[in-house]
């Protein structure tokens, strides 16, 4: 049974639970990356950089962190320099590892800028053993109300072209793939050979954006970050 559900804005507080969580819920990207300190590492760059603290959303149950979404808009704090990731490398790698991951992120990360018309879903997942509950469902809802209050009329995310389970979830949410891409640094350095750029537009009825997000979908609670 399911307990109280809260959504709230992340807090610096919080930066021990979303480094875990970051890692449980993609393994695929941080490990190969970051390697064995990769939570340690997540947590030290929170600290010093409070960017992704402010682009945060966790979903609470009974009190514990269970799941999250980053929302890139146009009035979202701006991408930062990645001083504070090489710090917080440094301070685990030394300098030659600290070089090695920072090379890795920054050929894995894109630096999608969000147009005035939309609202980016840069990363969202839940804790694997918090899946099938409908969790991804409702943080896709929070996507669509932030979409509202800025007045924008699109979502877009980017999956990765095998996580069946999630592009099955976007597309019974009205998603649609609206380009493919493949990479072969994708395919080195996580064994993913390319993602897709799903895009969900909203309209107003009766002063309320159009959503399928508040059906009762149970699948496979979806994650993605490319």
């Amino acid at each position: 049974m399911t307990g109280e559900i809260v959504l709230r804005p992340a807090t610096p507080a919080d930066a021990k639970a979303l480094a875990y969580l970051w890692m449980v819920t993609f393994p695929d990207k941080f490990g190969p990356v970051l390697g064995e300190q990769g939570e340690q590492i997540l947590y030290d760059w929170f600290c010093l950089s409070q960017r992704h603290i402010e682009t945060t959303t966790l979903l609470e149950v009974d009190g514990l962190a269970v799941g999250f979404i980053v929302l890139e808009t146009a009035s979202a704090p701006q991408v930062d320099s990645g001083r504070w990731l090489w710090h917080a490398l440094q301070l685990h790698n030394g300098i030659f590892g600290a070089l090695r991951s920072f090379m890795m992120m920054i050929l894995l990360d894109h630096d999608y800028q969000p147009g005035q018309n939309e609202v980016y879903i840069e990363l969202l997942g839940v804790d694997p053993a918090w899946r099938g509950r409908g969790f991804g469902r409702q943080l896709i809802a929070h996507a669509e109300a932030t979409a509202w209050a800025e007045q924008v009329g699109q979502l877009t995310l980017n999956v990765v072209c095998d996580n069946g389970p999630a592009i099955a979830l976007y597309r019974k949410l009205s998603f649609e793939v609206a380009g493919e891409y493949q990479s072969k640094i994708l395919k080195w350095l996580t064994g993913h050979s390319g993602y897709y750029k799903m895009v969900k537009r909203l309209t107003i009825d009766d002063g309320n954006p159009r959503s399928d997000a508040g059906r009762e979908f149970r699948n496979e609670d979806c994650h993605n970050s490319y």
